[in-house]
């Protein structure tokens, strides 16, 4: 056992000797099973938040309103949780109240998956009651009971199930698929800061193409009708992307602006809307010094691998490399001139004919139409500062 879980069987051992049952539980207990490190661990108990937090000097009630009060350990925290009955969901998302319960069973029953409804003991002996390692071994995801309930209390166990297909690469059991496509439009109703974290996990994990054929399979395309194209056409393709990446591929194909729903970051729009302006400007597969120069290499190589996708023969990735590798500067500020040496030619202080004149300047020495030496630059912008005066 790492140290996280070693910390963790101590919260265990201090419960239990307080008369309290109480197990690891969940995502942990399942990669434990496939031998995956973690020290993401979660606790649940049928101590209450209020005992819980008496027995333990350093605690969080991070969500004691669900029952969970967060525990710290030396620099490690879990989050202990009461058994708990959940009550009626609100908006496919969230209980709108729980009910303690004595019964580890109860507490069980209410989660998302059978390979997320494992238990394990202080001495490491598993509580299986609902086959869940039967499931792990033939890596299967099947929904806990009836799975129309399951995604009807919460419709993001849709996307938690398809990101559990892009990490572990296991099939959606039949019925549990089924739901999922007949429950799909609900995830809409979903704060959009919910669905984006499970997106961009699912996006980064080995088995993501899987997880979009299922996306194809439960129309998950025409809940974001954005997104419909752009599936069908990553799906044809061997080139993965991130999901900002794939979002430039969508709403390229789609001639769209980026929806209101998304709630991106700005960095995030940049990305996306630079992505989009580059496969835009290349869509004849030609890449050119001044597009390499101002959006830089990494940017260009990213949106040569969305190419691809679209127009699979389209792979400049040499060109560009090549492009990069030899244009006379990567900077402004490698050019032999400034802005000070302009605005002394004519001691002018208009800051804006500076910059137009250092633009062009720029751009004549990235397209080789002038070598970067600084008499060379200097008599040029006299001469164009001369015809700019008139």
């Amino acid at each position: 056992m790492n140290r996280s879980q070693i910390l963790g069987k101590l919260i265990l051992k201090k419960l239990i000797e307080s008369g309290y049952e109480a197990y690891f539980v969940g995502g942990f207990v399942r990669d434990y099973l496939l031998n995956i490190d973690s020290s993401d661990i979660d606790i649940t108990t049928n101590a209450t938040p209020e005992e819980v937090e008496r027995l333990f000097p350093s605690t969080k009630a991070t969500g004691k309103k669900y029952g969970t009060v967060t525990v710290y350990m030396e620099d490690q925290k879990y989050e202990v949780t009461t058994y708990r009955i959940d009550q009626k969901y609100l908006n496919h998302r969230k209980p709108e109240s729980v009910i303690y319960s004595l019964k580890l069973e109860e507490d069980l029953k209410r989660r998302d998956f059978t390979i997320n409804a494992l238990a394990m003991d202080y001495d490491e002996q598993i509580i299986d009651l609902f086959n869940g390692q039967v499931d792990l071994n033939r890596g299967i995801i099947r929904a806990i009971g009836n799975p129309d309930e399951r995604f009807k209390e919460d419709a993001l166990r849709i996307i938690r199930a398809l990101r559990f297909v892009s990490r572990f690469g296991f099939k959606i059991e039949g019925e549990t698929l089924a739901s999922m496509k007949d429950y799909a439009s609900k995830i809409k109703v979903l704060p959009n800061e919910r669905i984006i974290p499970e997106l961009e996990d699912l996006f980064n994990n080995p088995y993501q193409k899987q997880a979009t054929v299922y996306m194809d399979k439960i129309f998950f395309g025409k809940v974001f009708p954005e997104l419909e194209k752009g599936i069908a056409r990553y799906n044809q393709s061997p080139i993965t992307l991130n999901l900002y990446e794939f979002m430039a591929l969508c709403f390229y194909l789609e001639k769209v602006d980026i929806p209101d729903y998304w709630r991106l970051s700005n960095k995030e729009k940049i990305l996306i809307y630079k992505l989009i302006h580059i496969l835009g400007v290349t869509h004849n597969c030609h890449y050119n010094p001044s597009l390499v120069y101002k959006l830089g290499l990494e940017i260009c190589l990213i949106a040569n691998r969305i190419s691809q996708i679209i127009m699979p023969y389209c792979n400049q990735e040499e060109a560009i490399r090549h492009i990069y590798l030899t244009l006379p500067i990567k900077s402004r500020d490698q050019l032999k001139i400034n802005g000070f040496d302009i605005k002394n030619l004519q001691k002018i202080s208009d800051d804006e004919m500076i910059g137009d004149v250092l633009e062009e300047i720029e751009f004549q020495v990235i397209n080789r139409h002038l070598e970067n030496e600084f008499d060379e630059l200097i008599n040029y912008a006299k001469k164009l500062m001369e015809r700019l005066h008139g």
